[in-house]
C-alpha cells in the first residue's frame, strides 16, 4: 500500500511539473504571434465623395511596417488606369503617401491596395473606391517632353509633301530644292528621249549637224546637274538632314531604303550619268548595232520618273500609266522643243523638211497617249476632289495649259500643212514661223511640266500621307458629334505607334484622350494618352517613340471627349495584340492593376515612364 502511496505521488508531481513548463511554453511562445498588420484609415476615405481631383493617397496602418514590406495601389478611373508616384513611407513608418501628378477625370474611382512582405507574400489587401465630382483645373506647362504642336490643327490643309517631313530650320529650303531639282531634272530628261526619239524616227541626219550635238550635250549637262540638286534635296528631307551634309555620295544610298519613289531617284541619277554615252557620239542612235543601247538608256531614265509616286489603289498598275504618259509627255515636249531650237533654226535642204513632217506625224499620237493615260490617272488618284484638295486645284491649272499646249500643237501641224505640202527646202519664212510656234509649245510644254512637279509635293484626294495601320477603329458619337478614327501599328509586342485622326467637330474639342488597356486577367501596362487636338486634325505618334505593348492578348481600346454638345464615354473597341510577352504574365489583381508602371509581380513599385511625344499634324480638309 505503501509503495502504491509514494507511485501515485511521484506521478502527481511529474505531472505538476509538465504542466508548469508546459504553461512557460506557451507563455514564452504566445507574445510573439501577432495578428496581421491592418489598415485604420485612408485619405480619401472609402466611400468618400471629393469635390476635386485629389494629388495624393494616404494609407494609415495599424503597426510598424517592416524593413521589407511593400505597398502596392494601382488607381483606375472609370476602368481606365491613371499615373501614380512611388509609395512613400513616412517616417513614423505606419503612413504610406502615393503622389497623383495628374488630376482625376469625373467619376469612380478604385485603388486596389495590397501590402506583401519581402518574399512578396501578402499580408494584408483591399479595395478602396471614392468619387471626383469636377476634375482640377491645372495650368498647362510645356516642357521638352511635352507634346509637340508642328501647326495648329484648325488650318487648312496643305497637302504636305510625300516624302519625310523634316523639322530641321531649313526644311522649307529643302523643298524647294526638291521641287526645283525634280522639275529641271524631269524637263531635262523628257527633252533629251524626245530628241532622241526624234533622230531615231524622223531625223537620221541630225547628228551630222553641230547644233544637234551642241543641243544635245547641252540638255545632258542640265540633266546631270538638276538630277544631282534633285538628289541632294531628296536625301535631305527623307532623312532629316541639312542640305550642306547631303551633298556627301555617301548619303545618297539611304534612299534605298525610302520605298520606290528613293530607289528610282537613284536609278534616275545613275541612268542620266550613263547617257553620256549617247551624247558623246549621237550618232549611235541611227547605227543598227548600238541603236538599242541609245535609246534604252534615256528610255529608262524615263521609267525611272514613272515611278515617282507609287501610291494609291493599283499602285502598280498606276506606275505603269505614269511610264506612259511620262514617255509620251517627252516624245510631244521634247520634239517640240528639238523642232524648235535645232531643225528649224535656220533655213535648210530638205532633211528639215522631212523632220518637221516627221514629228508632225508622230507626234498626234503621243499627244493622245498623253492626255489618255493623264485623264485615267487622275480618276485613280484623285476621284471627285478635283476642287476639294489643292492637288486637285493645280491639277485644274495645268489641265488649261495641256489644253492651251494641244491648240498651239494644233495649229502648229495645220502651219506645217500648208507650207510644206510642196516644197522639199525649209525657206527663211518658214523656218521663223515654225520656230515661233513650236517654241510657244514647247514654252507650255515647261509650264506643265512645273505644275507636274507642283503636284508631286501634294497629296491626292484617293492617296493619304499616312503609312499603312494594323488596326483602324472608328468611333462616330450622334451626340457629342465626335468623329474620330483611331490606328495603331503594327499591334505586335513591343512599341506600337498611334495615330488619332478627328474629322469633327472643327472646334472646341476638350479632354480628348485614348485608353489602352491589357487583356482583363493580365497584370501589365495599359496606357491613357492625351490627344492635344481640339478640333479637326490628325494627331501622330510615330512607332520609335511609341507606346509598349508587355503581353499579347485581346487589348481594350477607350476612347474619350467633350464638345459643347456632350461628352464621349465608355466607347471601347478591342483588337488583338500578337507576339510574345516580355514580362512574366501574372494574374491581374482585381480593379486597377493596370497603370502606367503601377506595380510589378513580386510587389515592387516603379517609377512612371514618361509619356511619348505625340506630334500634331496639319487638319485634312
Amino acid at each position: 500500500m505503501a509503495a502504491r502511496r509514494w507511485s501515485t505521488i511521484i506521478v502527481g508531481l511529474f505531472a505538476a511539473l509538465f504542466g508548469l513548463f508546459a504553461d512557460s511554453l506557451v507563455a514564452s511562445a504566445a507574445p510573439d504571434e501577432e495578428p496581421a498588420n491592418q489598415l485604420v484609415s485612408s485619405d480619401p476615405e472609402d466611400g468618400a465623395t471629393l469635390s476635386a481631383s485629389p494629388d495624393r493617397l494616404l494609407f494609415v496602418f495599424e503597426r510598424r511596417l517592416g524593413a521589407d514590406d511593400v505597398l502596392t495601389a494601382p488607381l483606375a478611373c472609370g476602368n481606365a488606369a491613371q499615373p501614380t508616384g512611388i509609395p512613400d513611407v513616412l517616417p513614423d513608418r505606419t503612413q504610406v503617401l502615393i503622389d497623383i501628378p495628374e488630376a482625376l477625370p469625373r467619376g469612380t474611382c478604385a485603388v486596389s491596395w495590397a501590402l506583401r512582405d519581402g518574399l512578396g507574400e501578402q499580408i494584408v489587401s483591399g479595395v478602396l473606391t471614392f468619387s471626383v465630382q469636377t476634375a482640377a483645373v491645372t495650368d498647362e506647362v510645356v516642357d521638352d517632353n511635352s507634346v509637340e504642336i508642328i501647326s495648329e490643327p484648325n488650318q487648312p490643309n496643305g497637302d504636305g509633301d510625300g516624302a519625310a517631313v523634316t523639322d530641321s530650320d531649313d526644311g522649307g529650303a529643302n523643298g524647294g530644292a526638291l521641287w526645283f531639282g525634280r522639275f529641271l531634272s524631269t524637263m531635262s530628261i523628257m527633252a533629251l528621249f524626245g530628241a532622241v526619239a526624234l533622230i531615231a524616227l524622223a531625223w537620221p541626219e541630225g547628228p551630222e549637224y553641230v547644233i544637234t550635238v551642241r543641243f544635245l550635250r547641252s540638255v545632258w549637262v542640265l540633266a546631270l546637274v538638276a538630277t544631282v540638286l534633285f538628289v541632294v534635296a531628296f536625301t535631305a528631307v527623307a532623312t532629316e538632314r541639312s542640305f550642306a551634309s547631303s551633298l556627301n555620295p555617301t548619303q545618297w544610298i539611304e534612299l534605298l531604303g525610302h520605298g520606290w519613289e528613293g530607289r528610282a531617284a537613284v536609278a534616275r541619277l545613275v541612268l542620266v550619268a550613263l547617257t553620256v554615252w549617247v551624247v558623246a557620239r549621237p550618232e549611235r542612235v541611227i547605227d543598227p548595232t548600238t541603236q538599242l543601247v541609245a535609246i534604252g538608256l534615256p528610255a529608262l531614265a524615263i521609267v525611272a520618273i514613272g515611278f515617282s509616286r507609287m501610291e494609291g489603289t493599283f499602285a502598280i498598275g498606276g506606275a505603269l500609266l505614269s511610264i506612259l504618259h511620262t514617255a509620251a509627255g517627252a516624245v510631244w515636249f521634247g520634239g517640240a522643243l528639238m523642232v524648235a531650237r535645232v531643225v528649224v533654226a535656220g533655213p535648210g535642204d530638205e532633211d528639215l523638211v522631212h523632220a518637221v513632217r516627221g514629228f508632225n506625224r508622230i507626234s498626234p499620237a503621243a499627244i493622245v497617249l498623253t492626255v489618255v493615260t493623264g485623264v485615267l490617272q487622275m480618276f485613280r488618284i484623285v476621284g471627285g476632289g478635283l476642287f476639294s484638295t489643292g492637288h486637285g486645284r493645280v491639277l485644274l491649272l495645268k489641265t488649261v495649259a495641256v489644253a492651251a499646249m494641244v491648240f498651239i500643237s494644233l495649229v502648229a501641224r495645220q502651219l506645217v500643212l500648208e507650207r510644206l505640202r510642196r516644197t522639199d527646202e525649209m525657206s527663211l519664212a518658214s523656218a521663223d514661223r515654225f520656230r515661233r510656234a513650236f517654241g510657244i509649245e514647247a514654252g507650255i510644254g515647261v509650264v506643265v511640266l512645273a505644275l507636274s512637279g507642283w503636284l508631286l509635293a501634294l497629296n491626292p484626294a484617293q492617296i493619304s500621307d499616312r503609312p499603312d495601320y494594323d488596326i483602324e477603329r472608328r468611333f462616330s458619337d450622334p451626340v457629342s458629334g465626335l468623329d474620330v478614327t483611331v490606328f495603331i501599328n503594327p499591334a505586335e509586342v513591343g512599341l506600337n505607334g498611334l495615330r488619332v485622326e478627328v474629322e469633327a467637330p472643327q472646334e472646341n474639342i476638350t479632354d480628348l484622350a485614348v485608353t489602352l488597356l491589357p487583356p482583363d486577367d493580365i497584370a501589365a501596362t495599359g496606357y491613357v494618352q492625351p490627344i492635344p487636338l481640339d478640333g479637326a486634325g490628325t494627331a501622330v505618334l510615330d512607332e520609335a517613340d511609341g507606346l509598349l505593348f508587355e503581353v499579347p492578348g485581346q487589348w481594350t481600346l477607350q476612347l474619350s471627349g467633350s464638345t459643347p454638345d456632350g461628352t464621349l464615354t465608355g466607347a471601347t473597341s478591342s483588337f488583338p495584340v500578337t507576339g510574345e510577352a516580355i514580362i512574366d504574365i501574372v494574374p491581374a489583381v482585381p480593379a486597377g492593376e493596370l497603370g502606367n508602371g503601377s506595380g510589378t509581380d513580386n510587389g515592387e513599385s516603379e517609377d512612371e515612364p514618361e509619356g511619348p511625344v505625340v506630334t500634331v499634324e496639319v487638319g485634312s480638309e
